[in-house]
């Protein structure tokens, strides 16, 4: 009985890698979710260290096996054609939201709502377009703004005042 508790707890491990790699519509997850199971009740019947033990190893390896799957998944034969490679917005505009961009360049510096602030949205500031947000108050595009605070990747701006 406490080998087939085993058995069926690494071919539920193995059926959880499988569900990750090859869609089949939680057929095979459910198939884990059973194999798991019938292993937990076949380690209840065996001896009583044998259940503990199914269970220690079951929520370790379980999260493991999924993480490891998850993070191999983009290298799959499946992963790879059914999935878009690279950003899906243009390379110039990468430094656009923050994403470890510096802005300390721009502090004090005007600029120009590219789209209205209703109290975030992109401004031209200089030679970058960045995402921006204000105090509260709503900024129309066009209008020009200036920088008043940089905090990390978040820029506050201000409407200027003709």
């Amino acid at each position: 009985m406490e080998l087939w508790a085993y058995v069926l707890l690494g071919s539920g491990l193995v059926l959880i890698l499988l569900e990750v790699f090859f869609p089949s519509f939680g057929i095979l997850g459910t198939l884990a979710a059973g194999a798991l199971i019938a292993g937990g009740v076949c380690a209840w019947n065996a001896e009583p260290g044998v259940f503990t033990t199914y269970l220690m190893i079951a929520f370790v390896l379980g999260p493991v096996v999924t993480a490891f799957a998850l993070k191999m998944f983009p290298r799959s034969w499946f992963g790879r054609h059914y999935t878009l490679p690279g950003t899906s917005f243009p390379p110039e505009e990468a430094a656009a939201g923050g994403g470890g961009a510096d802005f300390a360049d721009l502090a004090g510096a005007t600029g120009t709502a590219l789209t209205p602030l209703r109290p975030a949205g992109k401004a031209q500031i200089r030679d970058r377009r960045v995402d921006v947000v204000t105090r509260g108050e709503p900024v129309d595009a066009g209008a020009p703004v200036r920088v008043l605070l940089i905090e990390g990747n978040r820029i506050v701006v201000t409407q200027l005042t003709p």
